[in-house]
């Protein structure tokens, strides 16, 4: 029987084209699994985001109280449209129907948003069922034209800075009249004598 002795040198060669074949290979299957990061949509509020037709919806949450079953929408919807766009969001149940000038952005808890004159009334959201803060709520936006889409907003605490709570600064206190901020009234003012660095002494 005669056995094969392999050349040390086109054993390497071949251990080296079977690295190289299985690095390509799971290289191109990460990159059919895994997406691009830029092409993926990250929104970086607590809100989430939404498009439909030519209105882009962004940071659309619920504020709720934890008591009531009740909840307040908030957000920004702006028109990139020449007209104005009816929006209609449907939550629960609940339709809600509002006028979102053309070049125009609205916010949706009824506050005026600074650039431009448009405004809509509070959207109120009657129920949210058994959701809590912390839970999320399936939304769909109908947009006319423009078709609709849905998407999951999530419900936050009616806390700072969202919904009708506010942060309580503490008073300004002024200080009384004949003392100085800042100088401990436990030490004595420096004398004009050790100001100069000469120490005083009583003659016997």
């Amino acid at each position: 029987m005669t056995r094969r002795i392999m050349n040390p040198q086109r054993r390497r060669a071949g251990v080296l084209l079977a690295a190289v074949t299985l690095g390509a290979t799971l290289t191109g299957c990460g990159q059919v699994i895994n997406p691009y990061t830029t092409e993926l949509q990250y929104d970086a509020a607590d809100g989430v985001s939404a498009t439909v037709g030519d209105l882009k919806a962004v940071n659309l949450l619920i504020v709720n109280d934890d008591k009531t079953h009740k909840g307040a929408l908030e957000g920004l919807v702006y028109n990139k449209a020449n007209e104005d766009r009816q929006l209609t969001l449907s939550v629960a149940g609940t339709d809600t129907q509002v006028t979102v000038p053309a070049g125009q952005s609205v916010r949706l808890d009824g506050k005026a948003n600074g650039n431009g004159s448009g405004k809509v009334s509070p959207v109120e959201i009657a129920s949210i069922g058994d959701s809590k803060p912390g839970d999320q709520i399936d939304m769909t936006l109908k947009a006319t034209p423009g078709g609709s889409t849905q998407v999951a907003v999530p419900v936050l605490l009616n806390q700072y800075p969202y919904g009708s709570a506010s942060v309580e600064h503490a008073e300004d206190v002024e200080p009384k009249e004949g003392h100085d901020v800042g100088i401990n009234e436990s030490t004595p003012a420096p004398t004009g004598e050790e100001e100069k660095g000469t120490s005083v002494t009583s003659g016997e």
